[in-house]
């Protein structure tokens, strides 16, 4: 299976696949790993890695995943193809303004906002079908409908202007 790890702001692609003898082989950017998992608790579990054990301490909520390995902390999105591409619909304007543009192109199936309208972070803002799915655009921040570049039913590019929050 194919995902897309964001860390530290940057996409990374990795897959995970099955090895011999209950291994998984995990690829993160151009790196392969085998790992021999081996849970311990729910949340804490032995990794062998390319021959070396470790303990991994592991907090997931949705997307966002906490992992303490060996001291060090690191926290990761991960999503897959469809929802990375998704993530980046947003792309920041001039100075307190957000331009929420397709990432893909689709079509329309709702807008669920209206200009002047008040909205919170991660509230809904127009549900797109895309590659045969329906999907929500939310807000990725609190503000004020500036503008809505879309109409329901309209055929977007990647790249169309869905709305502005300011």
């Amino acid at each position: 299976m194919a995902y897309i790890a964001i860390l530290d702001g940057e996409q990374v692609p990795v897959t995970i696949g099955k090895g011999d003898e209950g291994k998984t082989l995990i690829t993160i950017g151009e790196k392969l790993y085998t790992v021999d998992p081996r849970w311990t608790r729910s949340d804490l579990l032995s990794l062998i890695i390319d021959g070396r054990s470790y303990q991994v301490d592991i907090h997931s909520e949705k997307d966002l995943h906490e992992v303490l390995i060996e001291g060090e902390h690191f926290e990761f999105e991960l999503f897959d193809e469809r929802k990375a591409l998704l993530k980046k619909s947003a792309v920041l304007g001039a100075e307190g303004v957000q331009e929420i543009k397709s990432s893909m192109p689709g079509k329309i199936v709702k807008v669920l906002v209206s200009e002047e309208e008040e909205v919170e972070q991660g509230q809904g803002l127009v549900v797109m079908e895309a590659m045969k799915m329906e999907n929500e655009i939310k807000s990725p921040k609190a503000g004020i409908v500036k503008k809505i570049g879309v109409t329901e039913g309209q055929a977007v590019e990647s790249g169309a202007l869905l709305v502005v929050v300011e």
